[in-house]
């Protein structure tokens, strides 16, 4: 029934040929209902590229017009012409996923794994199911596949790394078995891999399977004293004890015994004192960061309110970062470097980038926050749509000869990124290549370098 009304909606009136399509296309070029049209008409005239291209204009103008769903039906009508297009299979399920429409997504992107012909190297389809998770970040499907990928390559710590990720997503009972399923895979793999056998058991204590997690984790343990490594030793039975305690390593992003010392170190560390005010201003400090949390608070209102009611909230929220920012002034200034920096994500967190920018800014001029600083700096004024600012931001830290190799690596890594994910593809490219040259192995450089020298 559907179906037959958008068949008479498109169908072509007496007297419409390819001509009058034409002539109304040029006369209006932003109505995408006469570009789908003249698509149509094309395609049932056997001019099938010239139909897709006027049907693809057409549904970029519905999304730009704010007409997901009209973009999503045609896009299906493209795909039934081109049904291994993987940019027009892409852009489908974005826009389901941006549309909330999960389980039409997920039924996409298992249509895709299904079909082994569709990619011409491992390659292209893991980045295929990474781009996808950039567009779903809350599923675990595509962080699977990936890791399916690499179990049939026999990269199982690629593998597991992947799982961990699809670990940390929001999972369903039925995804969740389907992520047990593969941990149990790879263990049966793992023969007497104990970097394995570490990995599965911290997701399996993440997704609430502690009695197998736990078993795991006993059999590294033993690997470990067996090896006369009792330094180590004393240190993981204490993660042990306090797993058995109730606590979950997952709740700071810990999936292996060493991130877990790290992290809960980071995490109670108290902050250097190096400058002599640093003391001084630790109780102001922690005020002003309380401030913001109440002024997150403020902005973070569960109910709807009627339009009077929004002019009060927005008049609250002015009046609460006014405050604020007079406090800030007063009490930290400008040379309380690691305040102004936490204060920036705070306000980043709330959506104030104006705000957030110019603190991280100001944290820029301490060389131990140089780094971090301008990379939130770079996404920052990105989400502002701010892109040459951003670029500036990285190029300024680049420029520092303070910063270590290392800090230079990451610091290209987000331009490349930064500059692929606004089109400039030689120059990332350039970038993804040097970096992979040069440090073989980090995060996923080797694919991307790869897919640029191809």
């Amino acid at each position: 029934m559907v179906f037959n009304s958008i068949k008479k909606a498109f169908s072509s009136k007496d007297g419409e040929d390819r001509a009058s399509l034409s002539k109304k296309v040029q006369a209006s070029p932003n109505d995408p209902q006469v570009r789908q049209k003249l698509g149509i008409f094309m395609l049932r005239a056997g001019e099938v590229v010239e139909g897709i291209d006027q049907l693809a204009r057409s549904a970029i103008i519905y999304e730009k017009d704010g007409f997901a769903g009209k973009a999503v039906a045609v896009i299906r009508q493209i795909l039934k012409h081109d049904p291994k297009n993987n940019d027009f299979q892409k852009w489908l399920i974005r826009l389901l996923a941006a549309e909330g429409l999960f389980a039409d997504a997920h039924a996409e992107i298992k249509r895709v794994a299904s079909d082994p012909s569709r990619f011409n190297s491992d390659d292209s389809r893991v980045e295929f199911f990474r781009q996808i998770s950039g567009y779903m970040p809350d599923s675990p499907l595509p962080c699977m596949l990936v890791s399916d990928i690499f179990v049939g390559q026999r990269k199982r710590l690629e593998a597991a790394d992947e799982l961990k990720k699809a670990v940390m997503a929001k999972t369903s009972s039925e995804m969740k078995a389907d992520i047990v399923e593969r941990i149990r895979g790879l263990v049966g793999q793992g023969g007497s891999d104990f970097a394995i056998f570490e990995s599965c058991g911290f997701m399996y204590i993440a997704l609430e399977i502690k009695e197998e997690g736990l078993a795991l984790l006993s059999r590294v343990v033993s690997h470990e004293e067996d090896a006369g490594r009792k330094d180590r030793v004393s240190g993981m039975k204490e993660i042990i004890k306090s797993i058995q305690g109730g606590w979950d390593p997952s709740s700071i992003g810990a999936f292996s015994f060493e991130e877990c010392v790290s992290k809960r170190a980071a995490k109670v560390a108290a902050p250097p004192a190096t400058a002599p005010q640093a003391a001084a201003s630790s109780s102001s400090s922690m005020q002003i960061m309380e401030s913001a949390t109440s002024l997150r608070a403020v902005e973070s209102t569960e109910e709807m309110p009627e339009a009077s009611e929004e002019e009060e909230d927005e008049d609250m929220v002015r009046d609460a970062l006014g405050r604020l920012q007079a406090k800030v002034h007063e009490e930290v200034g400008e040379s309380d470097f690691e305040t102004r920096y936490n204060l920036g994500i705070a306000y980043k967190e709330m959506g104030l980038l104006d705000e957030a920018a110019t603190e991280f800014r100001l944290s820029m001029k301490n060389p131990d926050l140089l780094v971090g600083a301008s990379s939130l700096l770079a996404d920052t004024l990105a989400d502002k749509g701010d892109i040459a600012g951003a670029f500036a931001a990285l190029d300024e830290a680049l420029g520092e000869i303070t910063i270590t190799e290392t800090q230079r690596r990451d610091l290209q890594y987000h331009k490349a990124a930064l500059l692929s994910l606004n089109g400039r593809e030689e120059e990332a490219g350039s970038l993804f290549v040097a970096i992979a040259d040069k440090f073989p192995g980090y995060r996923d450089v080797d694919a991307r370098a790869k897919q640029y020298r191809s």
